[in-house]
């Protein structure tokens, strides 16, 4: 039988390979110099003047926390049969779901002990909510104590109250930001230092997730008005509506494009 050797060329080298003796798997792989893109830290940022601009209110919208019930495992489809308070369908989700009225939030119960808690308003409002859904399995007679209480994500909203041009920040700060007006109105943009998420829209409206404490929210929120925000400020009077300011990109690409 015939045994066809392939030519390869390895640095100005050429080597006679042969395909049945040769493992492709360790073929050598170029190496790509990747650009490393530098953090970019909020806490120094600089905007010149901006810096005693009056900076607008964020408020919190949602508190995920997580916690442990301190036991080695819950029998929720017992538990779901046996009291009407816990809903559980594990044909749905695997964990069940628990209410209370004050505060006002939502539980998610595991088989394993641990639990979700979202819907508060503040980091106390969510520790103390924790503190009430580990007191309801302690009142149906489980023996379950409170550990390991954590902060997982803070949502909060802000308005500046004025448009902003969101193209030319995409621009400006394009390896932090991500803006496709076609498939989402808002532009993403991703901090670094600390690492959080701002849906920044049109209207000026914002949306900030991804921080583990309110400082953080309030040092990069700060930071973001006063160094960007403001910067980019569009005249009085223009539209804050987003299909409006999406078609007027549009329409100056193909301007671009004649």
């Amino acid at each position: 039988m015939a045994i066809h050797a392939k030519m390869y060329i390895f640095r100005d080298k050429v080597e006679y390979i042969y395909p049945e003796r040769y493992n492709h798997n360790s073929m050598p792989k170029r190496r790509r110099n990747k650009k490393k893109t530098e953090p970019l830290d909020f806490s120094t940022l600089k905007g010149g003047d901006t810096q005693d601009v009056e900076v607008p209110p964020f408020h919190l919208q949602n508190v995920v926390s997580t916690f442990s019930l301190g036991c080695n495992g819950l029998n929720l489809k017992k538990i779901a049969l046996k009291y009407r308070c816990i809903e559980f369908n594990p044909a749905m989700f695997a964990a069940a779901t628990l209410r209370i009225k004050n505060p006002r939030t939502t539980a998610l119960a595991f088989a394993s002990g641990n639990m979700v808690c979202t819907g508060s308003k503040s980091t106390m409002e969510s520790r103390l909510a924790a503190r009430k859904y580990c007191r309801v399995f302690q009142t149906l007679g489980i023996p379950v104590m409170f550990q390991n209480f954590k902060i997982q994500n803070i949502v909060a909203s802000a308005n500046t109250g004025f448009p902003i041009k969101l193209k030319e920040i995409s621009d400006h700060y394009g390896p932090y930001t991500t803006y496709e007006s076609d498939l989402f109105p808002g532009l993403i943009f991703r901090s670094v230092s600390p690492k959080l998420v701002f849906l920044i829209f049109r209207s000026g409206k914002c949306v900030i997730t991804g921080a583990k404490n309110v400082d953080q929210i309030k040092m990069t929120y700060e930071s973001l008005y006063k160094n960007i925000l403001v910067k980019y400020k569009d005249v009085e009077g223009s539209t804050t509506s987003s299909s409006t300011y999406r078609n007027e990109l549009r329409n100056k690409r193909e301007i671009s494009d004649l």
